[in-house]
């Protein structure tokens, strides 16, 4: 891939603390590089970003912050879903990720589960040390964001960042 991004969204300030705290801490504990609280909406996208800050733009813009309500942690298939935050299913949520999915699935078929990461990595997690795991019941997102996404979790750097709450573009 020559230009690996994908879209985010990504929670608000303080959930954001709260959530960061937790990723470093498991991160910490699985020997993972840490990296910023987010859902994919769309990942992984081999194309110039540029075309896409329009299109973005115009999709955030009617845009409010929306709030997901957690199920439950889980562990899935190493190294991206290894443990994670499973969220409901909401139609705010599937919603917007829609009208991102539109825009982007001339590249590449992607199938959105909404889940927040807690640690990336190929290691084994005992369904004990799930328990022992707090999390909120809830989470509200409120910006959405372009990140470059290469293999390498230290290399990911923000290209474009749109506030969901005021229209506000970074």
């Amino acid at each position: 891939m020559n230009h690996p991004w994908s879209v985010w969204l990504e929670p608000c300030q303080s959930d954001r603390l709260q959530l960061q705290a937790l990723i470093t801490k498991c991160c910490g504990q699985y020997n993972s590089p840490v990296f910023e609280p987010h859902i994919t909406l769309f990942g992984r996208v081999d194309a110039d970003p540029a075309f896409a800050f329009s299109r973005l733009k115009d999709i955030v813009s009617t845009q409010r912050s929306i709030e997901l309500s957690t199920v439950d942690i889980l562990r899935g298939e190493s190294p991206w879903k290894t443990l994670f935050i499973q969220f409901e299913k909401s139609g705010a949520v599937e919603y917007f990720q829609t009208k991102i999915d539109q825009e982007l699935n001339q590249f590449r078929s992607y199938e959105f589960d909404p889940h927040l990461s807690l640690a990336y990595g190929n290691f084994d997690i005992n369904e004990s040390e799930l328990d022992d795991i707090s999390f909120p019941e809830t989470i509200t997102f409120s910006s959405v964001v372009l990140m470059a996404t290469p293999d390498e979790i230290d290399k990911w750097e923000l290209i474009f960042q749109a506030d969901l709450i005021g229209g506000m573009f970074l």
